[in-house]
Order: structure tokens, then C-alpha cells, then sequence
């Protein structure tokens, strides 16, 4: 999910604007709030066009290894909508040019008839980050684990720069997917007669899902406290998963960093 890629990068930041040295503290740990005008993944609504707020808490070794822990809240849907995910990954600089991570995470709903994601407890990413001098392109592979499985592929272009006191990253990611999904989620059965309860009727989506265009904004308060905005223009592909052709979402966030 982008979420990991702009994590990285408010990661990337403390370390930038910070007074740089040869001596990598052996952790760097952080903390933030969030506000979400709409809970999404991978552009596609998780909460039923719901506001959210979360938290996230994170740490990461000198060495590359890191675990991280979100919470998510939605504010207008039911209960079972929260989200609670739990991850560890390794990150490795093979050059100047080229980064990569690996990652597991687990997720906890509350229901596992809530989202298109929500019947996953697991899922394993894969992602490479090549800088190209003027722009940097990723790559992501994430696969959820199961019976049917997942599975989601995305590819970004960025770039960074500075805008005064504030560094922006714009970023364009397509993504494409791979899942059966139960109609019951889907456009298509939606204010229709459903089947019965133990009839479970199900549709495969292939291809193209969304584009997203994106500006992470951060602004450095004070020494280890930054606030971010990351407006998102989500083009819509697949009009099963979404009856708009295009969404406009949004997320604030402080974030509190620190070295051990």
C-alpha cells in the first residue's frame, strides 16, 4: 500500500533535515496521528465513504530490519471496520541508486465480511525504489494470503523537492490487481435482492484498478515534530469497485521522531 511508501518517506525526511553525520544511531523510532477524509487502499474505500482517524507507531535498526503498528478507526461505519496492522520488514540499500524492502504484516478486523481485504489476516510485500536522477521509480508486489488470495501490483513515479520550509514529494502510482471478490462488495450487488447466507456468489477482478495522484507535504515544526497533508486524486478503473469515475481524499498527520 502507498501508505508504506510515504511512511518511508517521512522516514527519509528526519534523516535529511537533520544535522547529517557519520554516526547512524542504532534505532530511530517514531510516532504520529493521522486524520483520513476517507479510509482507502490501494484507492479502493474500506469503510463505506467513512472519515477515519489512526495512529501509527513504528521502530527501525541501523541494520535495515523494522517492525511497524497502525491503527485505523473509521468514524461513521460500524465497529468491525477498524483496522489494526501489524508488520516487520527489512530494508537494504544496494547502491546509491537502488533500495529494496521486504515486508510481512498481519491485520486484525473485528468481522471478516467487512471489506474487499478484510477475509486476509496476512500478506508479504516486495518493493524496489530505483533513482533515475530526475525521478525515482517503484516498484510493489503484495500478495494476500489465503485460500484465493490477492494479489496487487503497483508502479510509481516521484520526485522530491523544496519549497521553502516544506519538502514535497508528487507521485503518480498506477496499480493493478488480481482477486475474487464477493459480489456483496461489489457495485453490481448493491441494492439488489441478495442470495441467501450460506450462498456466496463471487466475481474476478483482473487488471488495471486505479491511478493515484498524489503530493506528500511536510512541514518540520520544531526539531523531531513534523506535520504532513497528502492530497490524493484517485482515477477509478473497475466500476464494480467504485461508482465514481474519480474520488479526491486527503490525510493530515504529526508525526514525533526519535533516535535511541
Amino acid at each position: 500500500m502507498n501508505i508504506k511508501l510515504i511512511s518511508l518517506f517521512l522516514g527519509l525526511l528526519v534523516t535529511f533535515a537533520g544535522a547529517q553525520t557519520d554516526d547512524q544511531p542504532a534505532f530511530a523510532m517514531s510516532a504520529s496521528a493521522k486524520y483520513l477524509s476517507r479510509f482507502v487502499a490501494y484507492g479502493i474505500d474500506l469503510a463505506g465513504d467513512s472519515p477515519a482517524w489512526g495512529g501509527n507507531v513504528s521502530i527501525g535498526h541501523r541494520t535495515g530490519f523494522y517492525a511497524d503498528g497502525y491503527y485505523t478507526r473509521p468514524t461513521k461505519s460500524v465497529e468491525d471496520a477498524q483496522q489494526i496492522a501489524l508488520d516487520v520488514g527489512y530494508e537494504h540499500d544496494f547502491s546509491s541508486r537502488l533500495s529494496f524492502y521486504a515486508e510481512f504484516a498481519h491485520y486484525i478486523y473485528a468481522s471478516d465480511t467487512v471489506n474487499i481485504f478484510s477475509g486476509f489476516s496476512n500478506s508479504v510485500t516486495l518493493n524496489a525504489s530505483i533513482d533515475l536522477e530526475f525521478f525515482d521509480l517503484g516498484l510493489s508486489y503484495d500478495r494476500y494470503l489465503g485460500t484465493d488470495g490477492a494479489s496487487y501490483f503497483s508502479a510509481d513515479i516521484s520526485t522530491f523537492t523544496e519549497a521553502g520550509p516544506v519538502y514535497l514529494l508528487p507521485m503518480i502510482q498506477v496499480v493493478f490487481m488480481s482477486q475474487t471478490v464477493e459480489d456483496k462488495y461489489l457495485n453490481k450487488g448493491k441494492g439488489k435482492k441478495q442470495p441467501p447466507a450460506e450462498e456466496i456468489v463471487t466475481t474476478e477482478i483482473t487488471g488495471l484498478a486505479n491511478t493515484l495522484i498524489t503530493l506528500v507535504a511536510v512541514y518540520p515544526i520544531v526539531d523531531h515534530l513534523n506535520f504532513s497533508l497528502v492530497p490524493t486524486l484517485i482515477l477509478n478503473h473497475q466500476s464494480e469497485l467504485s461508482v465514481e469515475s474519480s474520488r479526491f481524499v486527503w490525510n493530515a498527520a504529526l508525526r514525533y521522531s526519535f533516535d535511541l
